[in-house]
């Protein structure tokens, strides 16, 4: 193998640093640069973007805040429009429940006046057969013709005792 002949070593050596010092130079003054260049503006637009998207996070952090102030506003001032509307509802139902209360304590008093009436007519009904079926069966078995007065007039008396 001719690379590992002894004698071809010094011209291999000298060729190696000719050609690496050819292809040092080329990159150092032309490849390199362009590197160089290519980093250092994708580094700059990265930092540019990186604090542009800060920027805009705190404009969106901003916004957020006042949107949170607003909603809490907004639920603070519904909430105060239902208490006002509850407040106001409660009123009227009170309102309401009294006249119907009055309405019903007049009609239970109607009521009971009816009752009272119905009671006392019947009362009298009663007390009207009673006499009747009372003097029919004095008549019947004591043979004696009463009225219907003297009759009433007795059973008041019995049932005052």
């Amino acid at each position: 193998m001719p690379q590992l002949n002894i004698d071809d070593f010094a011209p291999q050596l000298i060729w190696l640093a000719i050609i690496f010092a050819a292809f040092y130079f080329a990159l150092a003054n032309q490849a390199l640069p362009r590197i160089q260049g290519i980093l250092a503006s994708r580094k700059a637009r990265m930092e540019g973007d990186i604090e542009s998207a800060r920027a805009a996070q705190q404009r969106a952090d901003r916004e957020a805040e006042r949107y949170e102030a607003g909603i809490a506003a907004a639920r603070a001032k519904g909430q105060a429009g239902i208490r006002a509307h509850r407040q106001k509802l409660e009123a009227e139902l009170g309102q309401k429940r009294e006249a119907f209360e009055r309405d019903l304590a007049a009609k239970a008093a109607e009521t009971d006046k009816s009752v009272q009436k119905l009671i006392e007519q019947a009362a009298g009904e009663m007390e009207a057969m009673t006499a009747g079926a009372v003097s029919d069966i004095v008549k019947e078995f004591a043979g004696l013709e009463v009225t219907g007065g003297e009759v009433s007039a007795a059973l008041r008396q019995g049932s005052k005792e």
